[in-house]
C-alpha cells in the first residue's frame, strides 16, 4: 500500500495529515496558537494536493480513488477533529467542551459523506459552510481575544463548535472550487499565521 504514497497528490495529502497531527499535539500541551498555524497550513496542503491531482493527466483511476478517500480522511482530521480536541482542550476538557466537540466531528463526517456522495450542485456550489472555515474561525478568535466585547474565550470557542456544526448541515449555497475560493484560502492562512505568530 505504500506505493500510493508516491503519487505527488497523495504525498502532499499525507503531509497534510502530519502537519493536521501536530496541531492536534499542540492543541493537547496548550500551545493553541501554534495548533491553529500548523491546522492552517494542513488546509493549504488539502488545496495543494487536489491541484497537483488535476494537473497530473497520467493519474491513474485506481490513484484517483484512493486520493479522494485519503483526501476526505484529512479534511476531517484538520478541520473537525483538530477544532474539537482544541476546544475540548482550551475548556480543561469539560461537559459542554465534550458536546461541542461530538457535533463538530459529527457535522463534519455528515458533511463529508453528503459531498463524497452527491458532490456539488450542477452550478459548483456546494451544500453548507465548508469546514476548512473552521480554522479561519479558530484563528480569527485566538488573534481577537482581547478585543471582543465579550468575555471568556472558553465559552467563545464553545459557542462557535455549536454554531459551525449547524451552518456545515445548512442548504445554503457556497462556492465549492475555484481559483479565487483557494486564493481566498491562502490569503487568510498566511494572514492568520502571521498574525498568531507575532501575536
Amino acid at each position: 500500500m505504500i506505493r500510493y504514497l508516491f503519487d505527488a497528490a497523495n504525498a502532499i495529502t499525507a503531509l497534510g495529515l502530519i502537519l493536521a497531527t501536530t496541531a492536534i499535539y499542540f492543541a493537547l500541551i496548550g500551545r493553541f496558537e501554534i495548533g491553529i498555524c500548523f491546522g492552517l497550513w494542513a488546509l493549504l496542503a488539502d488545496d495543494a494536493d487536489g491541484m497537483i491531482a488535476k494537473s497530473s493527466p497520467n493519474r491513474s483511476a485506481l490513484m484517483a480513488q484512493l486520493g479522494g478517500a485519503l483526501d476526505g480522511l484529512l479534511d476531517l482530521v484538520y478541520a473537525a477533529v483538530f477544532p474539537a480536541v482544541l476546544i475540548l482542550s482550551f475548556n480543561a476538557f469539560s461537559v459542554p467542551a465534550l458536546l461541542a466537540a461530538y457535533c463538530l466531528i459529527l457535522s463534519g463526517a455528515l458533511r463529508l459523506s453528503y459531498f463524497s456522495t452527491f458532490g456539488l450542485d450542477a452550478d459548483g456550489f456546494g451544500r453548507g459552510l465548508p469546514l476548512n472555515n473552521n480554522l479561519f474561525v479558530l484563528a480569527f478568535l485566538f488573534v481577537a481575544d482581547h478585543h471582543l466585547p465579550v468575555q471568556g474565550l472558553g465559552n467563545l470557542l464553545i459557542g462557535a463548535g455549536f454554531v459551525l456544526s449547524v451552518l456545515h448541515l445548512s442548504n445554503f449555497k457556497f462556492p465549492g472550487t475555484g481559483s479565487a475560493l483557494r486564493l481566498g484560502n491562502l490569503t487568510l492562512a498566511a494572514a492568520g499565521s502571521v498574525a498568531l505568530l507575532t501575536k
